[in-house]
């Protein structure tokens, strides 16, 4: 075809362009309201899901509770008494600490009295709950189950709350009473704030009659008044309980706005989410028309070329196109992926170093990603993928670039920036978007996020040296509990060259046995004598010293060191505990502490066989111990039973530091249960750890299980543990950790005759 043709067609396809671009442009208002309504209806489907998953787990926790009650129990005569026990106690505090939304559990019997708390105060006059909406509607509806109470406001605390309350009911089907849960609705206030991106966005959470339970902006004069006024298109269509748009004057302000309707999927109650029409369409016309126009005139180019017969150059575009974009785009979350991410590092650096301005690099990782994956599958990792990539994105200014370079591992250039304090503004602006959990499914999941930080101007001469800096200061922040960033600076070490360094010496130390096991005596509340040891680990390196356990038993889990060295203790410790004296009526225990990562990946039944073996310790003498993290599945639960079967005892350590102890007392007939330091050092100063102690001492008694209270230091301590009724105590008061050769004399002097260790003075104090 002559050139001066394919030119005409040309100069026709551009007029013909024109014509089309000024169409686009008639049509810009409709479409851009189009597309506002349709981001409306997104956050309010977005934040329904959320908030309907926040319920369900309040529900979730009141459900397992209910379902705790034997059925000897659920008896009107019996009912009050199992409520005010100190094992329901237990159980009531345990479910108020697992969510942090929860204020405080109630159960509540047939005539309105509260009868059972979590709160850890007595009650010291009855009260009386007959006036509650929630109780007067589970009491008189038979077909009523879950009901949601107005936001009432508690002036003590400064809060507004609203109550949850579920109708339990005895063996024959009848009202027995209600268990109600008082939540926190700054909660919910708070994720919705997260989501307030303009000046006139509003987002309200309606209780199906009208009944605003929550808002934000925060309104205390909103609170409790109905989201509509009488006979309007918003009342009739929250009454249908359907998704849908709506354009009305609002309460709000009294302005026109589009509202978006969602309702919740199991709960009466709704998500509103709304924008005066003015802002809707402010600022969005020219960028919107201008991107269509450009798109419009490419495709009439492309279909040109496809009318003059050149179908190749249309196939060829698109497929160019296409293999471009997913070459250098994270399929997941549509971001630039490691190999876009690096060409624009470099080229941010070079205009960097030529125009003398400065830029920040913020390497982003998911905590316990795996652990997710693990817990709720793979689909539940995505969603959480791109719900974090969303919060990001959110958070960043136009000349900022956001990318996804791994699995859980996200990153940031912020360009160009003034000074320091503003990338740990957008640090700050990225743990505060963390904060609200993660909605996956009907599941809320906390995701927290580790950032290492480098700054251009300040760290080397290349994109890779800025890379490697950045990389350094992510691990940093991963491996400091109390922080969650760091900027990367000359002090920071690498830390993973000394976790390698560390694990090639802990190797060494193993094969040269420079290891080394103590043992700190427990004491036996009732008799005032030894109970037994528990064994811990201890590791002198040869030019570093001692070296916390704390720091080499995480490198040995990660190394898979520690299924040898979790045999070694194992048969260390049984073997030491075979020389130590018999005099007594009880032979003297041996506690040895169960890593989940020893307990997953080695054959536990057959180490301890072995140890036993080789040790002529008697089964009856050793105590294994295990945390919660141990997850009970069919097979370690399988293998806990064979090992009680042999005669081993069972332990449940750091009880009360997690909601999952509740439910592992349920699933496994432990022999005892071990109470955490940090319950046992504030004892004397908090009420809430008093009460838990007490409840779980308790909850032992009713369960055959024997207590250990760890960390006492003081007399006062042992004095409460006593009168609470703990069956054994450890810690720096009755002994630190010592040798094997240090804990042979301390036993031989331990089992003197009480005058004769007078006479010599002997200093064990503690079991004289």
């Amino acid at each position: 075809m002559p050139d001066y043709i394919i030119i005409s067609l040309s100069i026709l396809a551009a007029a013909t362009g024109i014509i089309g671009a000024a169409f686009l442009f008639v049509r810009g208002h409709n479409d851009d309201l189009a597309r506002a309504e349709g981001d409306l209806a997104n956050l309010a489907l977005s934040l329904q899901e959320r908030t309907d998953g926040v319920f369900q787990s309040i529900e979730n926790v009141l459900r397992d509770v209910i379902g705790r009650i034997p059925q000897a129990c659920l008896k009107a005569h019996e009912f009050d008494g199992f409520a005010a026990s100190q094992a329901t106690k237990a159980i009531l505090v345990g479910a108020c600490h697992s969510l942090s939304q929860i204020v405080r559990i109630d159960l509540v019997n047939a005539k309105g009295r509260i009868v059972g708390s979590s709160t850890p105060r007595p009650m010291s006059d009855p009260i009386y709950l007959k006036d509650t909406s929630y109780y007067r509607a589970l009491a008189t509806e038979p077909s009523l189950t879950l009901y949601l109470g107005e936001p009432m406001r508690i002036r003590a605390a400064e809060k507004w709350v609203l109550s949850l309350a579920r109708k339990i009911e005895d063996t024959d089907g009848k009202f027995l009473g209600v268990i109600v849960a008082t939540v926190d609705l700054g909660h919910f206030e708070r994720i919705f704030k997260d989501h307030l991106r303009t000046h006139s966005q509003a987002i309200t959470l309606y209780r199906r009659d009208g009944i605003i339970l929550a808002h934000s902006p925060h309104s205390e004069r909103a609170l409790g008044r109905r989201v509509w006024r009488p006979n309007t298109p918003l009342q009739r269509l929250i009454a249908k309980n359907i998704p849908t748009l709506i354009r009305d004057v609002s309460w709000i302000d009294r302005k026109e706005r589009v509202v978006a309707l969602h309702p919740l999927a199991h709960y009466p109650a709704g998500i509103s989410v709304s924008r005066t029409v003015s802002e809707l369409m402010a600022g969005r016309r020219l960028e919107s028309r201008m991107v269509a126009f450009f798109a419009y005139l490419m495709d009439i180019g492309i279909e040109a070329a496809t009318l003059l017969g050149l179908r190749h150059v249309r196939t060829g575009i698109l497929r160019a196109a296409s293999e471009s974009y997913l070459s250098r785009h994270d399929v997941l979350t549509k971001l630039p992926n490691r190999l876009q991410f690096v060409e624009d590092l470099k080229r941010t650096f070079l205009a960097s170093q030529r125009s003398g301005t400065d830029f920040a690099l913020l390497l982003l990782d998911l905590n316990r990603f795996k652990d997710i994956n693990d817990s709720f599958g793979h689909g539940a990792g995505d969603e959480i993928v791109q719900t974090v990539a969303r919060r990001l994105r959110e958070r960043l200014r136009k000349t900022d670039l956001i990318a996804r370079i791994g699995g859980d591992e996200f990153a940031i250039i912020q360009r160009p920036i003034r000074n320091r304090q503003q990338v740990i503004d957008l640090v700050m602006a990225i743990q505060t978007a963390m904060r609200a959990p993660c909605t996956a499914g009907n599941t809320e999941i906390d995701v927290g996020l580790s950032i290492g930080v480098a700054i251009a101007s300040s760290v080397g001469k290349t994109s890779t040296e800025l890379m490697k800096a950045a990389d350094v200061a992510l691990y940093a922040a991963k491996s400091d509990s109390s922080s969650s960033y760091r900027l990367y600076d000359a002090d920071i070490k690498d830390a993973r060259a000394e976790r390698r360094a560390l694990e090639g010496a802990l190797k060494s130390a193993l094969e040269n046995k420079e290891l080394d096991l103590f043992y700190q005596p427990i004491l036996d509340l009732a008799t005032n004598q030894m109970w037994g040891c528990e064994a811990l680990a201890r590791w002198k390196h040869p030019t570093k010293g001692m070296i916390s356990p704390l720091q080499f038993i995480p490198t040995a889990e990660e190394s898979g060191l520690i299924g040898p060295m979790g045999d070694w203790i194992l048969e260390e410790a049984c073997s030491t505990a075979m020389t130590w004296p018999t005099t007594s009526a009880q032979p003297l225990k041996v506690a040895i502490n169960l890593s989940p990562v020893q307990f997953r990946s080695r054959d536990v039944l057959a180490s301890v066989k072995r140890a036993l073996e080789i040790s002529g310790l008697p089964a009856q003498r050793l105590v294994l111990e295990i945390t919660e993290s141990v997850k009970l599945t069919e097979e370690a639960t399988a293998t806990l039973k064979k090992l009680k079967g042999l005669g081993v005892s069972i332990a449940l350590d750091d009880f009360g530091t997690g909601y999952a102890s509740m439910s592992y007392l349920s699933s496994f007939p432990f022999d005892k249960i071990k109470i955490d330091q940090s319950f046992v050092r504030n004892m004397l100063d908090s009420p809430d750890s008093r009460a838990i102690i007490k409840a779980t001492i308790g909850l032992a008694k009713d369960l055959k299980m024997s207590t250990t209270a760890e960390g006492v230091e003081t007399e006062e301590q042992l004095n409460a543990l006593r009168l609470a009724g703990a069956s054994q105590a450890q810690g720096y008061l009755i002994a630190k950790p010592m040798s094997r050769e240090a804990i042979a004399t301390f036993i031989a002097d331990a089992q003197k005759p009480q005058s004769k260790k007078r006479d010599e003075q002997a200093p064990a104090r503690a079991v004289a």
